[in-house]
């Protein structure tokens, strides 16, 4: 067996790095964890959650001590392997050179990449001691299952602005496998019981906080995930894993959920034709045909070997077109994950983890992923180019689809620039439709099934609209709590995360006379169906019911709509 060590600038011991040693330390099970204080925060990079991983098996907890009982948490953290990004050339031609560069700014670049990757990040206030008992926020990072990783995002500002509330938190990242690494499909892999184990790298992480925590200052009954994209559709899968148990030795996990572009993903089984085929494709590339067990050749192989041949598997936006390869796919011989995602919502009684939910979307989660479908520019061609994503949606289900939307790219995505952002003929329909089947749909698919059991919380941002071709694009929330911009969409997603955070109501702090007034955001029904609508400047409550013939039809035919 053999893994791929990346120089890790994560040092054993104290005696390695003397300047760290005047920072924060915390204790925990394992030794002496030390940090790093900056502006009033705290910052332990690279904290190890599991033992170092065994390629394509199952994580275990960590289970030696510290060398010398000292983990110096203050260097760079090594972040996961990351699946090729081939993005389709003659897309990035049209392109003007500021829409470009946005590939390698949402993708990001990691710095170190080791296999030895499952580690996690915590930030906090630096008055944080274990007996505080801070709220925590878990977050997952996106990347369509495919890219990713937690030193990509710094919520120091999110953390300061908790403080300046008087309603200070924890911030929780977990890295977490991706790609081949962690979502490589096939019935190998189904038989050596080793499905689905990037989001079993973040159950770990959970457990992890867990036991934890509270030694950080955090309250381990107080912890709320969060994600984006695919860590949106990871958190709604802790929603339902395990038959919807959430717990852990006898304690909750998780006690909300917030979940931005990303809901549920139908997927087929991890040993369908299609899975199947991914894993062959790597078999193949690998030069592991010959092999009596392919596995075994997998894990084995040099680092430098599986790297370069994982990029025959297609990538979200490359040449094939919009391809989502690498996802969380049932697996009926295990207990975790049995399941597509859309199944226990469809019970009488949906199988879900009952905690509060905020559930929302970009505008144009569409545009992103539709720069590359050049060839779809009619409703034959948008329909073909839809069963190379969806291979076990009919034709007739897909043209009922596509036919419910104009070809008049006033109606289409970016949603209210009228005729321009016209990209290709055909660009602002096809964005209108994979923003909804992909996200759009799937969100209120969602909500309608829990609402009158949980209470949840909908919204959709509209800021930025002046991003060429792009409108409020996918990913577009992640550079708003970078940038701070635009500012009154910021300060109020801030105060209203804050909030659940602390008190799972977003709106619990606008009756606090020391936070600013925000307007109230209602919760969801099936009657009302209202929502928070973001702004450049200002909120607005809205109603969430576009292309309503569209998803009238398309919840009747979810199930066939399968990656």
């Amino acid at each position: 067996m053999r893994l791929n060590f990346a120089p890790i600038a994560i040092l054993a011991g104290c005696r390695l790095a003397a300047a760290s040693c005047s920072g924060p330390r915390v204790q925990i099970g394992n030794g002496t964890v030390i940090g790093e204080t900056k502006n009033s925060i705290d910052t332990f990079l690279g904290i190890p959650y599991a033992d170092p991983p065994v390629r394509f098996s199952r994580p275990h907890h960590v289970s030696s001590t510290f060398e010398n009982g000292v983990f110096n948490a203050t260097g760079i953290p090594p972040s996961c392997p990351q699946h090729p990004m081939i993005v389709h050339p003659d897309a990035l031609a049209q392109l003007p050179p500021e829409i470009t560069a946005m590939f390698g700014e949402i993708v990001g670049h990691p710095t170190l990449v080791s296999e030895d990757c499952l580690n996690l990040i915590i930030r906090r206030p630096s008055f944080a001691t274990p007996e505080s008992k801070l709220p925590v926020l878990f977050w997952i990072y996106g990347g369509a299952y495919e890219n990713g990783f937690t030193l990509a995002y710094d919520w120091s500002d999110l953390i300061a602005r908790s403080v300046a509330l008087d309603q200070p938190i924890i911030v929780v990242g977990v890295n977490y496998r991706v790609g081949a690494w962690g979502f490589l499909p096939g019935k190998e892999i189904q038989v050596d019981g080793s499905s689905n184990l990037g989001l079993r790298d973040q159950r770990l992480a959970l457990q992890w906080v867990a036991e934890n925590i509270e030694a950080f200052g955090g309250d381990p009954d107080k912890v709320t995930i969060w994600g984006e994209s695919a860590g949106a559709f990871s958190v709604f899968n802790h929603l339902i894993v395990n038959d919807a148990d959430h717990t852990y030795n006898g304690r909750e996990l998780f006690r909300g959920a917030i979940m931005n572009s990303g809901s549920s993903v139908p997927a087929q089984a991890i040993d369908s034709p299609t899975a199947q085929r991914i894993y062959n494709l790597l078999v193949s590339a690998a030069g592991c045909e010959s092999s009596d067990d392919s596995l075994s050749c997998l894990r084995e192989i040099p680092y430098p070997q599986l790297l370069n041949a994982t990029a025959a598997i297609p990538g979200q936006l490359g040449t094939d077109g919009v391809r989502l390869n690498f996802v969380p796919r049932p697996d009926i011989e295990d207990t975790f994950f049995p399941y597509s995602p859309e199944i226990p919502l469809q019970a009488s009684g949906p199988k879900v983890a009952p905690v509060p939910i905020i559930s929302g979307t970009q505008d144009d989660e569409g545009t992103f992923f539709s720069l590359i479908m050049l060839n779809a520019t009619n409703t034959s061609s948008t329909v073909h180019e839809m069963q190379g994503f969806f291979p076990t949606a009919p034709v007739e289900s897909l043209e009922h689809i596509v036919e419910r939307y104009s070809e008049d790219p006033s109606f289409g995505s970016p949603y209210d620039t009228g005729s321009d952002d016209q990209l290709y003929r055909g660009f602002k329909r096809n964005a209108a439709i994979v923003g909804d089947v992909v996200f759009q749909f799937q969100k209120r698919a969602f909500l309608h099934s829990i609402a009158d059991k949980l209470p949840v919380w909908d919204y959709r941002s509209t800021y930025t609209k002046g991003a060429p071709f792009l409108g409020t694009f996918h990913g577009s929330d992640l550079g708003l709590l970078r940038s701070g911009e635009p500012k009154g969409s910021y300060d109020a997603i801030l105060q209203y995360y804050i909030s659940f955070v602390n008190f799972l109501d977003p709106n619990a702090l606008s009756h606090d006379p020391s936070s600013r007034t925000l307007l109230n955001w209602p919760t969801w029904s099936r009657d009302r169906q209202e929502m928070m609508q973001f702004t450049d400047n200002t909120t607005v409550v809205s109603v969430d019911n576009r292309n309503e013939a569209a998803f009238d039809y398309f919840v009747q035919v979810q199930s066939e709509f399968l990656l």
